[in-house]
């Protein structure tokens, strides 16, 4: 005789929703799809009275799993949604090897290409942006050179103090405005935005916007050299003068004053002492380039009453004719105005775990890639955090043509994986089974068959709404403040600006690495394009306790064949990310447009006449030392991979 079925679930007590509304029993099946994740589960089934009846889903999560392979195998699935083959959900436990269990190569990697010294000029030492730097720091210590040979030369002072003032004010201009953030959304609106229909070569070039960083160091620290020259020359001349008078006395004063805090600004802003004394580094930046600008001001003022002892020529007029008035208002002004901007915002705190709260904002609306500035103590720190843009609103779905009633369910918009699919909630069953012995409680056939009210998941969706999210992660003491007591209020500084995450629209399909809280830029790609082909590899510790069970079905939802490293124990605690990313470049190779299901049959998002195919490229968001090391792994062996820069 068979034994009798386990009791039904009951299924309010399985469903992470709560509703006032209810409704009438109809005869209508659950049927539409709710997924089961955790971390590499990703399982579509079709839930009906039927299987609840015969006791088969109840069996199924009765006992739970302890293959290190699936933690669920037997799901049934729904039609268009079938995997291949059963190896196609599987569970990325700690202690599995990720190259196995995705079924990637372990094999060695191919040699890098060229000679260690080749590969260290190419891709270490000569980056782009260190060659942008080169570009803007040589060119103008050439420009020194130049005057200063001829000068000697000739014996004829070929350059003028008031000409190398010219120099500096223009190169610290040029720091100043290649750091404005519109400009810098400008370039990326150009070069990473509007260029996605070029060839990839082109791509790959115009990619490497982000690295305009180098024009603002290069031309710091060349402005610095120009300061020292002008320097040099103001004293010879105000020597040659004869006895010092007041106005020389005080021009001297701030001279050697401003050398002073340019050298310094200089000296904090190394890449070691970057890393090692941050906060200093922005209090020195902050503070001593403020103080720089004034003393640029008083500077240039009392060289205009010099001259006009020396001269028929008075102060204003001074002042008006010399090209280092008119730039220092444009310095000031651009220094000015991001603190112009500054607001005091509401913001709405979801803690989605104690090292991770989520921050709601609703004053705009923001594009991928882009990055907003918060503090609560403007005048000390400012933060920059990925921005997570809203998906679009649910779509109704009306019980019949010409519905009138007004009763009927949202649709989960196609662009959200933040939209939680109603009825039932499988990961809840799952969270229920594996954490308790309890007995499930019993449910009425008549309470299945009625509609679910439609539901978002609490952490992460807000659509059809203005504005966006930001996601912070325990990575300090500012962070773990906003964390263990979320803000009502909180400031935020000027515009949202675009940053690394932007070029990855550039190529299709992408490479997604993240590490961590990493993840969180990358997210808004997932959200605001969801039809853009990706592979994700994603590496973090206790990813579903961290960040909430939303960022994991949205990452699945993105890329069904996502990465998820859990790094809490096991062989997992170190990931050899080059590896894995090289492997999954590699798979790429004999692939198409079949193989993204968010094409849903197109060739590409962009309209270029070249089908999808193999990987074009990868971007990684990560710290410094795993950037680096990812960036240069893979570029040394032909993978067009695009990071951060940490020394601007």
């Amino acid at each position: 005789m068979a034994p009798n079925p386990p009791p039904l679930p009951n299924v309010e007590d399985l469903s992470d929703c709560e509703s006032d509304v209810t409704e009438e029993p109809s005869d209508t099946y659950i049927t539409r799809p709710t997924r089961a994740f955790f971390l590499g589960i990703r399982a579509s089934r079709l839930i009906t009275p039927g299987d609840l009846e015969a006791g088969r889903l109840a069996s199924r999560l009765g006992s739970r799993n302890q293959s290190t392979e699936t933690l669920v195998d037997d799901l049934v699935y729904d039609s268009e949604e079938k995997p291949k083959a059963k190896g196609d959900v599987k569970t990325l436990l700690p202690d599995v090897d990720p190259l196995e269990f995705h079924g990637l190569s372990r094999a060695p990697l191919p040699p890098k290409q060229g000679s260690r010294l080749y590969r260290y000029l190419r891709w270490n030492f000569g980056s782009v942006y260190r060659r942008i730097f080169c570009l803007a720091f040589l060119g103008n210590v050439a420009a020194i050179a130049y005057f200063a040979i001829q000068s000697f030369l000739t014996g004829v002072r070929m350059l003028s103090y008031q000409q190398a003032g010219i120099a500096v004010t223009a190169n610290i201009l040029a720091v100043i405005l290649v750091r404005n953030e519109h400009l810098v959304n400008a370039l990326f609106w150009v070069f990473g935005t509007w260029s996605n229909k070029l060839p990839l070569w082109a791509r790959k070039l115009v990619a490497k916007v982000y690295s305009y960083g180098g024009i603002h160091s290069g031309c710091a620290v060349a402005g610095t050299f120009w300061y020292i020259a002008f320097l040099i020359l103001l004293t010879l001349d105000v020597q040659a003068k004869g006895p010092l008078s007041v106005v020389s006395s005080w021009i001297y004063f701030v001279s050697y004053f401003i050398v002073f805090l340019l050298i310094s600004m200089c000296i904090s802003a190394h890449p070691r002492i970057r890393v090692l004394m941050h906060n200093w580094f922005e209090g020195i930046h902050r503070y001593m380039g403020w103080l720089a600008v004034l003393l640029f001001w008083a500077q240039n003022i009392l060289l205009a009453v010099d001259a006009s002892y020396t001269t028929s020529v008075s102060v204003g007029n001074a002042l008006l004719v010399s090209p280092n008035f008119w730039m220092l208002i444009i310095i000031t002004l651009l220094v000015i105005y991001p603190w112009t901007r500054m607001r005091l915002r509401d913001v709405e705190a979801e803690v989605l775990s104690e090292h991770c709260v989520k921050l709601n904002f609703n004053y705009r609306d923001v594009h991928y890639g882009q990055a907003i500035r918060l503090t609560d103590a403007p005048l000390s720190e400012t933060h920059a955090f990925g921005v997570i843009p809203y998906p679009a609103a649910p779509k109704p779905i009306v019980h019949c043509d010409g519905c009138q009633c007004g009763q009927h369910n949202a649709e989960p918009a196609r662009d959200s994986a933040f939209m939680m699919s109603p009825a039932l909630s499988t990961d809840s069953m799952f969270e229920k089974t594996s954490r308790t012995s309890t007995p499930i409680p019993k449910a009425s056939v008549s309470d299945l068959k009625k509609p679910a009210p439609a539901t978002t998941t609490p952490g992460l969706s807000h659509a059809g709404e203005r504005g966006f999210s930001v996601i912070v992660s325990n990575a300090g003491d500012w962070t773990k403040k906003i964390i263990r007591d979320p803000p009502k209020k909180i400031y935020t500084r000027g515009t949202p600006q675009f940053g690394v995450m932007r070029v990855a629209g550039l190529f299709e399909p992408c490479i997604i690495i993240a590490t961590g809280s990493g993840i969180a830029p990358c997210l808004s790609l997932f959200v605001q394009k969801p039809d853009h082909p990706v592979r994700i590899i994603w590496s973090t510790k206790n990813p579903v306790e961290t960040y909430g069970q939303a960022v994991i079905d949205l990452l699945y939802k993105t890329d069904p064949r996502a990465i998820i490293i859990d790094t809490s124990k096991g062989v997992n605690k170190r990931p050899d990310l080059v590896k894995i990313a090289y492997r999954v470049w590699e798979q790429s190779q004999n692939e198409g447009p079949q193989d993204y299901r968010c094409l849903e049959g197109r060739r590409n998002t962009s309209g270029r006449d070249k089908s999808v195919g193999q990987c074009e490229a990868v971007v990684i968001i990560s710290n410094q030392k795993v950037t680096k090391k990812v960036v240069y792994g893979l570029e040394s062996r032909g993978v067009p991979t695009f990071g951060a820069i940490f020394d601007s």
